[in-house]
This record gives C-alpha cells, structure tokens and sequence, in this order.
C-alpha cells in the first residue's frame, strides 16, 4: 500500500485481465492512456485502480495522490492524457486544482464524486464527464470510452468553458452551456435557448438566433441543467424557456406558442402547473 499523497507505480495486477470492449474511436487503438489520479481517500484510490486494470486494459496508471497539492505540482511537471479527479476534497477541491493548473491543461478529466450536487451540474454545463461513487464497472468503462471519442483539444476547451462557469457562479454572473456536436462546440447562455426536443436518445435544441442544434444528450439531461434557470417541462418530449412563451391555445388539448412560432403540447398533467408558472 503507497503512503497517502505518494507516487504509485504502475499497477501489475495479478489477476487476469478481463479484455475491454472494442469500438471506433478517434484515439490511437493500441495506444496506452497514461493516467493519473487524485483523490484524498485512499480506500477510493485502490478500488478505482483496482477497476482500471481489470476492466480498462487499455489504461497505464502512472501515478496517484490522496495530497492534491502534490497531485498539481507533479501535473505541472508531466504530461497525462487523462485525470481522475475528485470534487470534494477537504485541503482543496477539484475545481480548485484545476484553476491552479490553469493554463498548463494539456490533459482530460474525467470527475469522481459521491454527491450529486452543483458541482455536477457546473459539469454537466460544460458536457464533461463524471462517474458518482461507488463506481460502477459499466460507467467507468463507458467513461473512458467517452474520453477515447472526444479530441483533447476539445475537452481542453470544455474545462476551460467549466472553469468561467465556477468563476461566474462565484460572481453570480450568467452561466454558459456547451453544447458539443461532431462538428463543433457551441457555448450558449440559457437566455439562447428557446426549447429543447426529445429525439430519442438526443435533443433538438432551438436557438434564438434561429440555429437547431442536434446534440447527443437525453432530454432528461437538458431538464436536469436547465430547470433552475427558468425552463419547464410541460410534455414528455419539450423543454422550454418560459420566458419565450407568447400565448397558450386551449384547441387541441392545449398548447404553448414559442416565439419562434412552434408549438408545444401541453400534458394534462402539466397543465394547470403550466399556466401558474404563467401567471394564467
């Protein structure tokens, strides 16, 4: 067992190997993702390694830290693909060691946390990724999977949308949503977003600026982000912005008008919710 904040060598476990799955990604087939880990509890450091050598054949866990600030000092000093990293941690969280690093982020993260709070959501914001604790051995895998898609360039520019997001919370300034594609990344204040359209497991996103944006989150995802920021839920496949509603219409069961013109149905269910919320 390595002394708490210590430098762990590589893992050689004993035990078979059970071979990940195969997939198409953009990241080397046969390259190693050498990988480092902070988190201030051990016992969660030892199973998370534990998991990657079984499980993530592909992963070199070159080192691991339980003192954040020697987890930044040897980041500042080497190059990892990828990062562990925990959220709540007493000396500094993981916000913190990321704006400590700052402009030395040449790496992705992938967040681990037991609580489901704001920091996850300031995650979700920026579409990193996150796995909760206790880690199970499906998202993790599906985890690096993710990272193995995603271009580094593109995930550096996810944190730094995550860290503008920290910082204008502090400032209770106006947050910004990625919104990633294939083809791009696109950060939008909620003001932006008219509605969002379930379309199986992606959403529809409709800008004011008249752009729809395909992206690949569940419409559930897009209720979770944006529900604290004004929006609404009023049918199983929409969630708008109410402060683009510009008329309910009792035909047909009833439906919203946005103020880009489409219209939005209203659940029976959601009805006299919809028009409290309204003021009706």
């Amino acid at each position: 067992m390595p002394m708490p904040g210590s430098i762990s060598p590589t893992s050689t476990a004993k035990t078979k190997r059970r071979r990940a799955p195969k997939f198409l990604s953009p990241y080397p087939p046969d390259a190693m993702i050498k990988t480092v880990i902070i988190d201030d509890e051990q016992h969660s450091i030892d199973t998370l390694v534990w998991k990657l050598n079984n499980y993530c054949e592909d992963v070199d866990i070159v080192a691991t830290f339980t003192n954040p600030v020697q987890g930044i000092k040897y980041l500042k000093e080497e190059a990892p693909d990828l990062l562990f990293l925990d959220i709540e941690m007493p000396m500094m969280n993981g916000f913190d060691v990321l704006e400590e690093l700052g402009p030395v982020i040449n790496f992705s993260v992938i967040f681990v946390t037991a609580y489901d709070s704001f920091g996850i959501k300031a995650v979700k914001f920026s579409a990193l990724d996150y796995i909760l604790k206790p880690v199970h051995n499906k998202e993790l895998v599906g985890a690096v999977q993710k990272f193995k898609a995603v271009n580094k360039q593109d995930s550096i520019v996810r944190i730094d949308n995550l860290l503008s997001n920290i910082q204008a919370e502090r400032q209770r300034k106006p947050v910004k949503i990625a919104l990633a594609s294939r083809e791009s990344i696109e950060f939008v204040a909620p003001d932006d977003i008219i509605l969002c359209e379930a379309d199986s497991n992606y959403s529809k996103v409709f800008l004011i600026n008249g752009k729809m944006r395909l992206i690949s989150k569940t419409l559930r995802d897009f209720e979770e982000m944006l529900e604290p920021q004004g929006f609404f839920r009023p049918h199983n496949s929409f969630v708008i912005n109410l402060e683009y509603v510009q008329e309910f219409q009792r035909l047909d069961g009833g439906y919203l008008v946005m103020k880009n013109k489409m219209k939005v149905p209203v659940s029976k269910q959601k009805r006299s919710q919809v028009l409290g919320l309204l003021g009706g």
